[in-house]
C-alpha cells in the first residue's frame, strides 16, 4: 500500500524575490465511514456487524462524557484525545465568568506506534497538475 501524493506549485512571496516552488500534497482515496470501518473489522474478527456499531456509538458517547467531565481520553494504540478553551480577555481575574468560556477545538496526538507505523509508509506520485496564479 502506499499514500498518493501530487506535486503542488507555489509561490513564495514572502523572500524579495518571489519565486515558484513545490510541494507535495497528499491525495485522498476518499473517506471511510464508521459503517463500512465497522463491516471491515466484523469481518476479520468474532464480532458482528451489530456488536462493531455498537461498540463504536458507545466509545463516542463515552469520550463526549470524558471530555466534557474534564479528562483527556488515550486509546491504546490510538492515541489521546483533550480539549482545548476560549475566553475573552479581561483585566481582573474575578472579571472571567464561566459563562465566557467556550471550548474552542478538540485536539488529538497520536500513540506513538502508530505514529512509528505512518513514518514506515510509502508514497506514489499521481499526475495532477496545478497552474500557479500569477
Amino acid at each position: 500500500m502506499s499514500i498518493n501524493y501530487r506535486v503542488t506549485p507555489m509561490r513564495d512571496n514572502i523572500n524579495k524575490k518571489p519565486r515558484e516552488a513545490y510541494y507535495a500534497q497528499v491525495v485522498t482515496k476518499g473517506t471511510i465511514d464508521t459503517h463500512t470501518l465497522c463491516k471491515e473489522i466484523a469481518s476479520s474478527c468474532t464480532l458482528t456487524l451489530s456488536d462493531m456499531t455498537g461498540a463504536i456509538t458507545a466509545l463516542v458517547e463515552k469520550m463526549e462524557q470524558a471530555l466534557l467531565n474534564g479528562y483527556n481520553v488515550y486509546i491504546d494504540g490510538l492515541g489521546t484525545f483533550s480539549i482545548s478553551a476560549e475566553s475573552p480577555l479581561v483585566e481582573h481575574e474575578s472579571e472571567l465568568r464561566p459563562a465566557d468560556i467556550k471550548v474552542k477545538n478538540i485536539h488529538y496526538r497520536a500513540a506513538v506506534p502508530l505514529k512509528h507505523a505512518m513514518k514506515e509508509s510509502s508514497f506514489a506520485r499521481v499526475k495532477t497538475h496545478k497552474k500557479i496564479m500569477k
